[in-house]
């Protein structure tokens, strides 16, 4: 066969040509891109075998990101490829045997505006303090609305920001912002630890990846965090607000009463927008969210516990800046950029 890096910077080259979402690595089949939402065969290849597959990921990670991958059966990297093309990738095992995704990651970050964001989400970088969580399934662009928000901060405001990112994905410059990154594995040996750190520094704005796995843990120490002086960018694997809130009760249920923390995330909640990606008519993805603002109805049924109410308070609270899912694709559908009866289940 090719030699593994040549083989592999021809693949994702076809796949940066074919505008691909995503490229899927997987023994047994051809691999395979994503492209608006579906997934394509690319046909001009062979079939991938494990031999092929274990000398692709030798090609570019470390010993040291091996031995994690042998100890974990899976990890999350962030490669250059090419000179300056970087990839998410995710290694992981399936059937006993490894598979490989991998998302390209644009340099330039786009702005709230490019990205199409609901007007509310505009205010995020001039709040002070509170918890602002991202939420949406993988795939979803949680992570770019993150970095529009985070550079929209460092544009305008001169605030310090720390980021807890496993791993980082996006690289920031300094501008009238001071951010400061810390990789879990790298700089910070979990996510729990860079919080602790954050709690004792000044930090202004702490934007915290997902981190999935530690998130029970980290839970109480973002609390705490929001609760302060700090604004906290928190993002969430979820598809729904209520979805959001859901978990948020769940990894703190062992910690504190549920009077407390009902009481406390009543308090320190900016917002939630939950996100997804769904294919545009003619080709490409759009973006469509909901999106929650803690307005004083909002926190009351929060503090009650009658979360799944929360519903028809986005319904009702439009001028506020709030939109729940269904109206969110009902609109896009009225504009043409969306099929009726692909989106509106």
């Amino acid at each position: 066969m090719e030699v593994p890096s040549i083989f592999l910077n021809k693949i994702l080259l076809e796949a940066a040509k074919r505008n691909a979402y995503s490229l899927h690595l997987t023994v047994g089949s051809q691999p395979v891109l994503r492209i608006n939402g579906e997934l394509v065969a690319m046909e001009a290849e062979d079939l991938l075998t494990l031999e092929i597959i274990e000398k692709v990921i030798s090609s570019f990670a470390s010993a040291e990101e091996q031995e994690r991958l042998k100890k974990n059966r899976e990890i999350i990297l962030v490669k250059t490829f090419a000179g300056s093309f970087r990839f998410r990738i995710n290694i992981f095992y399936q059937k006993d045997l490894p598979s490989l995704t991998f998302r390209y990651i644009p340099e330039a970050i786009k702005s709230l505006k490019e990205l199409r964001l609901p007007p509310a989400v505009n205010n995020v970088p001039k709040v002070k303090s509170g918890l602002f969580v991202i939420a949406g399934s993988h795939g979803s662009g949680k992570t770019a609305t993150s970095a529009a928000i985070i550079e929209e901060i460092n544009n305008n405001f001169k605030k310090r920001i720390i980021t807890i990112e496993d791993p980082i994905e996006n690289l920031f410059i300094s501008k009238r912002s001071l951010i400061e990154q810390r990789e879990v594995g790298r700089d910070l040996t979990s996510a729990v630890d860079g919080l602790q750190y954050s709690i004792e520094e000044d930090a202004n704005v702490i934007y915290v990846g997902e981190i999935e796995r530690e998130l029970k843990e980290a839970m109480p120490l973002i609390m705490e965090l929001a609760s302060g002086n700090s604004l906290v960018l928190l993002e969430i694997n979820a598809d729904s607000v209520v979805r959001v809130i859901e978990k948020i009760f769940t990894y703190l249920k062992d910690k504190i009463s549920p009077e407390v923390y009902r009481y406390n995330l009543s308090d320190i909640l900016y917002g939630i927008i939950a996100q997804k990606l769904v294919p545009r008519v003619g080709g490409g993805m759009v973006l469509a969210a909901e999106v929650l603002l803690a307005n004083p109805a909002a926190k009351s049924l929060i503090r009650e516990g009658r979360i799944y109410q929360l519903e028809s308070i986005m319904q009702t609270s439009r001028r506020e800046g709030m939109i729940n899912m269904a109206k969110a694709l009902e609109e896009l559908v009225k504009t043409g950029e969306i099929k009726l009866e692909e989106n509106l289940n």
